[in-house]
């Protein structure tokens, strides 16, 4: 007879239930690998050394075209001409440069490059620096000026002469790029220079006194992001962060500036106290800013006249073989 039911073991549901429950548990899922950052962008960037660049050299130093998924190669030239050759020649993703130059660019060539965006405004940081004797640009008749032929500081010089009644072949030109010149006066080599910072403190350090100034004629030597119209499209994700960048680069300037002068000087290699000085000369822009110098499509912003002032000076100086069109100049599509 076989075993009855009270004589089998007893039964533990909740042991039978978990034993159960572990024999049916599927291991864990591994974790999935990390995910890796996205590339950085890669961008090269043509600047001279020009105190109206300060937030492109503090988005730089504090990493904020890093952090912005960017990898920045800033690229110095000597003069601010010079980032539009090898920009329109495709060595350059993008050119600091002014207004007048990319005016010139495009009265001379066929070329696509455009300004997105505006940097600065020189107030008073281009000049004309002249040594003891000479009080005005009056009295630079019979004396020897270096300049650079064509480039932004001769538009000032020539401006300076109109307002003085004299003309340029009252004076003696030499040709050499705005540090050169600036390097040149503080050697005693020649009468006056017009120069940028950090020369024209430099030269006032040195004996030299500021005769005439950009701030005689504001709105006028104006610096700009330049890049190829033909890559805008497919740039323009890289371009906003760039600009993005910029923005907070000014900010920072703004907010603190004691820790930016030093930042900056390593740049200009200048000291904090001649960079304070030099950038009570110059009117830096952040996106806020170039919101209101655009405008917008249907009432544009004061920008426009100030690009027709240049291209009017460029023809007038015959600076170039055809006028060009002043709107043809500017693509304000990231700013606006």
């Amino acid at each position: 007879m076989g075993c009855s039911n009270k004589d089998a073991a007893p039964s533990d549901p909740g042991a039978a239930a978990g034993s159960s429950a572990r024999a049916g548990a599927a291991a864990p899922p591994p974790a999935p690998p990390p995910t890796p950052p996205p590339t950085p962008i890669k961008l090269t960037v043509g600047h001279d050394l020009w105190i109206g660049y300060s937030g492109v050299f503090l988005a730089n130093e504090l990493e904020l075209f890093k952090k912005a998924g960017l990898s920045v190669e800033l690229k110095p030239f000597s003069n601010p001409g010079d980032t539009l050759a090898a920009l329109a020649s495709g060595q350059l993703d993008v050119g600091l440069t002014t207004l007048q130059n990319l005016a010139v660019l495009n009265g001379n060539s066929e070329t696509d490059v455009v300004a997105i965006a505006l940097v600065d405004s020189s107030n008073g940081a281009d000049a004309v620096v002249a040594k003891e004797g000479i009080a005005t640009m009056a009295d630079l008749k019979g004396k020897t000026v270096a300049l650079t032929l064509g480039e932004v500081n001769h538009m000032l010089f020539l401006f300076g002469l109109e307002k003085s009644g004299i003309g340029p072949g009252d004076v003696k030109i030499t040709s050499m790029s705005a540090d050169d010149a600036g390097a040149a006066f503080v050697a005693g080599k020649v009468d006056a220079a017009v120069t940028w910072e950090p020369w024209i403190t430099k030269a006032t350090k040195n004996g030299g006194h500021v005769i005439f100034t950009s701030a005689s004629m504001p709105d006028t030597i104006t610096n700009s992001v330049a890049v190829q119209r033909s890559k805008l499209a497919s740039g323009s994700e890289a371009y906003t962060r760039l600009l993005g960048a910029i923005d907070q680069g000014v900010r920072a300037l703004r907010s603190e500036p004691d820790k930016a002068y030093p930042i900056i000087g390593k740049y200009l290699n200048a000291p904090p106290e001649d960079v304070k000085g030099m950038l009570s000369g110059d009117k830096i822009y952040d996106l806020a800013d170039n919101k209101q110098l655009f405008g917008t499509a249907d009432k544009a912003g004061p920008v426009y006249a100030s690009v027709k002032s240049v291209v009017d000076f460029t023809v007038q100086s015959k600076l170039v073989k055809k006028a060009p069109a002043p709107e043809s100049l500017l693509d304000p599509r990231l700013v606006r």
